[in-house]
């Protein structure tokens, strides 16, 4: 079965429960409080070409459904190891800021929510600024001493910059539920998260976010 959703404004400090109740990718932030995000237009917009990320990306145009082709099923369930039994794709909307297009897709291994999500929201800006300010109001938004709130923890390797979002209190707990790898790459900003409902994120699913990442994006 495949389903719709639109992709709906949140705030910029990307709410992690937000990702639990939804079972989706992290929602656009408020325009009126972060520069990077925006809301749909009334007329279409020509995407950004490769969003300036020098990947060979489809074309998405606003208004209309994601072409989710940049990660095929296969490749999830190579990743992931479960079949995807429902999918779930947004409309292709505009981001605010310096402009680009904000899409994503969830791969789901269930139609009631009880088995994996897997995440992805992808914004292409017209230019490098759009990506690394919203990379910074994450970072400006997380704690880094560990002690409560939400934690990002820096990933070598991957993209320009990036780093794994989560709940610091819960890090190693079944009540971890969700877990986001954000990652900048030129003037590309791409979220990748995993909920896991039933059993809570597992160490090894980090390792899997990144490698869905490479799948997609390198």
């Amino acid at each position: 079965m495949t389903s719709r959703r639109q992709l709906a404004a949140a705030p910029a400090s990307l709410i992690l429960l937000t990702l639990l109740l939804a079972g989706c990718v992290a929602p656009a932030a408020d325009p009126a409080t972060d520069p990077g995000s925006g809301s749909a237009g009334a007329t279409e917009t020509e995407p950004p070409v490769d969003g300036g990320s020098g990947l060979d990306l489809p074309g998405q145009t606003v208004g209309s459904e994601t072409d989710c082709s940049f990660l095929p099923n296969d490749q999830v369930t190579g990743i992931w190891g479960f079949e995807v039994v429902d999918l779930d794709i947004s409309t292709v909307i505009e981001a605010g800021g310096v402009g680009g297009i904000l899409y994503g897709c969830d791969w789901n291994q269930s139609d009631d929510g009880t088995g994996l999500t897997i995440g992805v929201e992808v914004r292409e800006y017209v230019s490098v600024d759009g990506a690394t300010q919203y990379f910074a109001d994450a970072l400006s938004g997380a704690d880094f001493d560990g002690e409560g709130g939400i934690l990002i923890e820096p990933v070598t390797g991957v993209g320009d910059q990036a780093g794994v979002q989560t709940d610091a209190e819960l890090v190693g707990t079944p009540q971890n539920l969700t877990e986001l790898l954000i990652v900048q790459q030129g003037s590309l900003l791409v979220q990748i998260s995993v909920t896991d409902i039933i059993n809570g994120v597992k160490p090894e699913y980090r390792d899997l976010l990144v490698a869905t990442y490479e799948a997609a994006f390198s």
